[in-house]
């Protein structure tokens, strides 16, 4: 089987810049390793902090060369990260990578979650 590795970014970013140094160590080790690393929801948040951004691109770098999958969800369209990163070369290299061997996939229309909810108010607010 494959080693699957799935974080919700930003919050596995922050917690990264606020570990001390054996859990960094012990974190990034398995986001390298794991055969697929999923990356839920980047930039939620929108602006993640400079110590977040240096990890998204060591992350990034060090996974392109030992060509490991990498899956990143977000909602932020890719002519944005530099705003998000603060960084807008940083956002180039990261970018480069990604999108040296990657398939993109673009989504539009609303979301799913905010057309269920309308659904449900519809259903509740029904007088018969």
């Amino acid at each position: 089987g494959y080693d699957v590795a799935y974080v919700e970014a930003d919050g596995a970013l922050a917690r990264y810049a606020l570990a001390d140094a054996d859990e960094r160590a012990r974190l990034l080790k398995g986001w390298v390793a794991a055969d697929l690393l999923l990356l839920d929801d980047l930039f939620l948040a929108r602006r993640i902090g400079e110590h977040a951004a240096e990890l998204l691109q060591m992350l990034v770098h060090q996974r392109y060369k030992l060509r490991r999958s990498i899956v990143i969800t977000s909602n932020r369209i890719v002519q944005d990260w530099g705003r998000y990163l603060g960084d807008a070369t940083m956002a180039t290299t990261i970018l480069d990578r990604l999108m040296h061997r990657c398939a993109m996939l673009e989504f539009e229309g609303k979301s799913y979650r905010l057309k269920e909810a309308s659904a449900r108010l519809l259903i509740t607010s029904d007088p018969t």
